[in-house]
């Protein structure tokens, strides 16, 4: 990520000198322009800040609900576990082998999928149906064992709802007419300090390598953050690894 923002950087600062020099070049005309230059630049940027902000919120919501889900659905998970303790070896064995043959499909096979944004298909569903077929197979022989099914099937619904959650969030990425919205925007605000050049070249230079770097930064945070699963801030499964912790 860092490295990207160096090379924008430094490909910014070179078109600074070169377009310095070749101001030099031409004649001194840039002094009636400079209040135009200024005007222009300001209310771009301002407008481009706008849309950098509705992009970053949108991607900051998606994977704070995406990580709500997980959170969601491997604490639930992990409550049908525990609540199996309840339950006679042989039930509780069932319930134990469901949960934990659900969590390692989650870690091992949807994970990766979830990475490149690919669909999951049915058999997530199947394994979890399993979980609640486990509890549904046995039949209650004391109020105990009645009211923990009952806390039980609270769970398992909730881990229903945050699974659909979290394959929505998978797909749940910014559309193609937003990133040419960014990035025409950073192409047009950055290009203003081309066309309208700043005379003192070392003004012009910090002005635009800054500028250069903050938008080139957020370009890639967006980025980053659009892929709730994948990329280097990419959420973890390590959640569902703990769903038999403490059984």
């Amino acid at each position: 990520m860092l490295a990207i923002v160096a090379g924008f950087v430094v490909i910014a600062g070179g078109g600074v000198l070169l377009n310095a020099r070749r101001a030099r070049r031409s004649a001194p005309a840039g002094e009636a322009r400079d209040d135009t230059a200024e005007y222009l630049t300001m209310m771009v940027g301002v407008l481009y800040a706008l849309v950098l902000g509705v992009a970053l919120v949108w991607v900051w919501e998606a994977k704070d609900d995406a990580y709500t889900n997980i959170s969601a659905e491997a604490g639930a998970l992990h409550q049908t576990y525990l609540l199996a303790d309840g339950l006679p070896p042989t039930a509780a064995q069932q319930v134990h082998q469901a949960a934990d043959a659900y969590a390692t499909y989650v870690r091992t096979e949807e994970w990766p999928l979830m990475e490149q944004n690919k669909p999951l298909g049915t058999q997530g569903w199947t394994l979890l149906h399993n979980v609640q077929n486990a509890w549904t197979s046995f039949e209650p022989t004391t109020n105990a064992q009645q009211l923990v099914g009952q806390l039980a099937f609270g769970q398992i619904s909730v881990a229903y709802q945050a699974r659909h959650g979290r394959e929505v969030a998978g797909g749940r990425g910014m559309s193609g007419v937003m990133w040419f919205g960014l990035l025409a925007g950073g192409a047009l605000t950055l290009g203003l300090m081309f066309l309208f050049g700043v005379e003192r070249t070392g003004t012009h230079l910090v002005l635009a390598l800054g500028f250069t770097s903050l938008i080139a930064f957020m370009l890639v945070l967006i980025y980053a953050l659009n892929s709730p699963f994948g990329g280097p801030l990419g959420l973890n499964p390590a959640s569902f690894a703990d769903v038999g912790v403490g059984g």
